[in-house]
């Protein structure tokens, strides 16, 4: 099975299972791939592995990343960084090889299997000691802010105090409808906020689209573009602004932009597919705009929804066929209905109110009820029903390190933000409590239930 693009780096996201337990690798071996990758532009080798693997199946997929297939024989590398393992099924696994002799390129590595591939990324020895590389990297997410800016020249007063146009600088966040996003918001933190890479869209249809000789279908699509332009989808998806190109569709594209998008991408635009576990403001909070119903935030989700349904039927599909898909992304989906099982020795809260964990440093720790949902992002996902305490490290400071923080204590350079004031509630001695301990946004490290001892 093939994975969409457009969950690949679009929406991007982690694999449920961040190291938590190394993945069953099939002694069967069909083939491998090597080329070029297409995110990090450094040289990968897929192996597919598992007897559910085929010949035209290992082809197509190698064809995708632009390489042959080789048969039969391994990845071979005289040094490697670690191995990403790609599971489709139990006897249908790929384990992307990643050659490199470079330690300080473990971290990229793992990000780029977890973030961009949805895998699970297996350290060589040269790539072991955790503790060395977890989270020392400068793409740390960095929280979203309200920027109040005075309009452009030539544009109406913002609605804001003063005149201010006002806006979230997060990736679903939106400025004032009629105005362009990047003009009143910083994308340079929004792309700290989901993995962004250069995928160019695919090559627009031979023959001009018919529909743009018609007057409403253009200014419906015309809207349509002003929607995503107010909006933080144009730091990912309009060339003229993002740092090398658009990722999957472009509103730049010539002829039809809408073009550029996939029938998935129709799909998740019109809110066909669930993709609420990305996060959203209310619209009273985020200048009228609503991302509760569609994937692409708008003052009018009924228009949009018709929009865009009305496209799907231009390509022979219909929004029934998405009616049974999961939330998307999946990544996301596996983390939220993830169950944590019991901490291992020495990992929770001690009697002296330590907090220990496995996996390297956190920027972000929790401790829950024990039966709480999983912490995902923000603005409006990231302080479950349950939280006790949610301890957050600052983009510009070092991550914690595990046994060096007390439950409710607050290091230099974190803030706590649950509870809003004052201590958090006293652990009660032979209660089970969630201890959930982040490498970053969506990067958990350590989930699991303890009984505290106090």
């Amino acid at each position: 099975m093939r994975r969409p693009l457009l969950v690949l780096v679009a929406l991007s996201a982690l694999s449920a299972c961040n190291r938590e337990g190394d993945p069953t690798i099939p002694e069967t071996l069909l083939g491998t791939c090597t080329y070029v990758n297409r995110f990090s532009d450094a040289q990968e080798c897929r192996e597919y592995r598992g007897v559910e693997w085929g010949e035209e199946a290992a082809r197509a997929d190698c064809s995708d990343w632009g390489g042959s297939l080789e048969m039969p024989g391994a990845c071979e590398y005289p040094s490697i960084l670690g191995a990403c393992v790609l599971t489709e099924g139990a006897e249908q696994v790929i384990r992307v090889v990643v050659p490199g002799e470079d330690p300080s390129k473990c971290r990229s590595a793992e990000r780029g299997c977890e973030l961009f591939g949805g895998g699970i990324f297996v350290p060589s020895p040269l790539c072991g000691g955790a503790d060395d590389y977890i989270n020392e990297d400068e793409n740390v997410f960095q929280p979203p802010v309200l920027e109040c800016r005075d309009p452009i020249e030539g544009e109406p007063p913002g609605q804001s105090e003063g005149g201010k146009v006002c806006t979230w600088s997060m990736i679903s966040g939106s400025t004032e409808e009629g105005r362009h996003f990047n003009d009143y918001a910083s994308c340079e933190r929004v792309l700290t906020q989901r993995p962004y890479a250069a995928v160019p869209p695919p090559a627009p249809p031979v023959d001009p689209d018919p529909r743009m000789d018609d007057p409403t279908y253009v200014a419906e699509l015309e809207w349509v573009k002003t929607q995503v332009e107010a909006s933080a989808c144009v730091c990912c998806h309009q060339t003229s602004i993002t740092p090398e190109g658009a990722s999957v569709w472009d509103i730049d594209a010539p002829g039809n932009w809408v073009n550029t998008f996939s029938p998935y991408g129709l799909a998740f635009a019109g809110g066909f597919l669930d993709s609420s576990l990305l996060g959203a403001y209310p619209p009273e909070e985020n200048n009228g705009f609503d991302r509760d119903h569609t994937g692409i935030p708008t003052t009018d989700p009924d228009r949009l929804i018709a929009f865009f349904a009305a496209e799907l039927a231009f390509r022979g599909f219909t929004p029934d066929d998405w009616a049974d898909a999961d939330p998307t992304p999946a990544p996301f989906y596996q983390q939220s209905i993830y169950v944590p099982g019991a901490c291992e020795e020495g990992e929770g809260v001690a009697a002296d109110g330590s907090v220990s964990w496995s996996g390297g440093g956190a920027r972000y720790v929790y401790v829950l009820e024990a039966g709480s949902e999983n912490p995902m992002v923000p603005p409006n996902l990231d302080r479950p029903a349950g939280t006790l305490w949610k301890l957050d490290v600052a983009p510009e400071s070092s991550p914690l390190r595990s046994g060096e923080l007390r439950y409710g204590e607050v290091p230099e350079g974190s803030a706590q933000a649950l509870p809003l004031e004052g201590a958090p509630p006293a652990l009660v001695d032979g209660r089970d409590y969630y201890l959930y301990v982040s490498a970053d946004v969506m990067i958990p490290i350590t989930r699991c239930t303890f009984t505290y001892r106090g």
